[in-house]
């Protein structure tokens, strides 16, 4: 169910939502060689997925390429992704519904291509793909989104609760560091996940995932003494790993259809 909160903060407010969305995420390797093939299937289904969020069959679609970071061979030696997938929905009866993407697809394309040109590109989609590693995330917390765009860069920070305090000291001590820095301008967004399910070539010890988003602008907001002493402690409830900086190179969502 979809609540609406407003925090207070120097007396202004920010718009929060608290949601029981869930994310996709799948991580993709591409066969060496294979970007630019594996990106032609992602510039096809872009618009296939901006009809079905028109449709009201998910919230949001992203690809993201990754630019640096990511290594976690510190857990297990799986390889590094290439690409980011997420599928955002409004909850897990959305997800589970699905959409149909022969009829929508041949909806999109209708006077462009053949319906067998149209079945051929779904079949033959996964074909520049080495591997793909998938994780279910459940949001926790996420400060409003503004415009995502083409080009804008998004950190992924994957992270392992050492205990149970852990994310009490995400939402009540870091949670509003990020805030003020978005209301400062030096930030644009803060989203908080916790891991439900994943795939068997997944990495099993992961338990939340991070998303930030910047805006180029340095903070000049500084934590005071005992904030400090509070994100030290936040520091030891968990187990952070290789932070993968990524950008969009393509999306759907209610702002780009």
């Amino acid at each position: 169910m979809k609540k609406i909160l407003y925090t207070l903060f120097f007396g202004l407010f920010i718009f929060t939502s608290a949601y029981s969305q869930v994310i996709v995420m799948d991580i993709v390797q591409v066969k060496k060689g294979m970007n630019a093939q594996y990106e032609a299937v992602e510039k096809f289904v872009e618009p296939i997925k901006r009809e079905a969020v028109k449709m009201g069959k998910q919230l949001g679609w992203y690809i993201m390429k990754r630019k640096s970071g990511g290594d976690l061979s510190e857990i297990e030696k799986k390889g590094v992704g290439d690409y980011i997938i997420l599928n955002i929905y409004q909850d897990e009866a959305q997800m589970k519904a699905g959409m149909d993407w022969d009829a929508i697809s041949k909806k999109v394309y209708k006077g462009k291509m053949s319906s067998r040109s149209i079945e051929k590109r779904l079949e033959t989609g996964g074909a520049p793909r080495k591997n793909t590693r998938s994780y279910t995330l459940e949001n926790v917390y996420y400060t409003k989104p503004g415009q995502a765009n083409r080009g804008d860069s998004v950190s992924i920070f994957p992270a392992e609760a050492l205990n149970d305090e852990y994310e009490k000291y995400e939402m009540e001590v870091f949670r509003p560091m990020w805030e003020k820095r978005i209301l400062e301008g030096s930030h644009k967004y803060w989203g908080f996940n916790k891991i439900i399910k994943r795939s068997d070539n997944a990495y099993q010890n992961l338990t939340h995932i991070i998303f930030n988003s910047g805006t180029g602008v340095e903070s000049n907001i500084k934590p005071d003494f005992a904030t400090q002493k509070a994100m030290n402690m936040g520091y030891n409830s968990r187990k952070g790993f290789d932070n993968a900086v990524c950008e969009i190179i393509f999306l759907a969502d209610a702002f780009n259809n």
